[in-house]
């Protein structure tokens, strides 16, 4: 009975589960969670870059910001794809509309 409850929840939890595979140079999304704080919803910091595969399932990655000197390996399961917006930011608009009154 137990095996069989066992691969009910196995079959429920894998139909909610992604399994990505990044390259070096891919740009990622590193889920931040606070250590304690469980009920907080976790922080998404970045874009990284992957630096190299370490392993089957985790990943060197570093900061894209050039002061920033953090470098890191992480689990797969901490890493999300990052796509970049085709948006105009607030900053940008707000430079355009300085540029245009001048």
């Amino acid at each position: 009975m137990c095996m069989k409850q066992h691969l009910q929840n196995k079959q429920r939890l894998d139909l909610h589960l992604r399994s990505h595979s990044f390259k070096a140079g891919n740009l990622v999304l590193y889920e931040w969670t606070k250590q304690g704080e469980h009920k907080l919803p976790s922080i998404f910091k970045g874009p990284f870059v992957i630096v190299r595969p370490v392993g089957a399932v985790c990943y060197e990655i570093k900061s894209t910001i050039k002061q920033n000197k953090f470098i890191k390996v992480v689990h797969v399961q901490h890493l999300h794809p990052y796509f970049k917006r085709n948006t105009t930011t607030v900053e940008e608009i707000s430079t355009d509309e300085e540029n245009e009154s001048h």
